[in-house]
């Protein structure tokens, strides 16, 4: 399990280029940033807050089971 927000990110980064999506930070606060991946149509296709700091076991879940339907499951091992 990804426990960093650099492995984190680092992991979006990797899977929106296999998946042709572009990734777009829409709001950053100290604790987290707000994503949006679009596809080649400029259509969202998923939405996610990806946490900062305090990486806690609900919010990673939330955030592993956000990007799922675009990523598949277990994308964050």
């Amino acid at each position: 399990m990804l426990a960093t927000y650099p492995e984190i990110r680092d992991r979006i980064y990797e899977l929106a280029r296999r998946h042709d999506l572009r990734p777009d930070w829409v709001e950053s606060t100290r604790e987290m940033r707000a994503l949006v991946l679009y596809d080649a149509n400029q259509v969202a296709v998923a939405r996610a807050t990806v946490p900062l700091r305090r990486l806690e076991p609900e919010t990673l879940t939330r955030l592993a089971h956000d990007l799922e339907i675009v990523f598949g499951k277990d994308w964050m091992k």
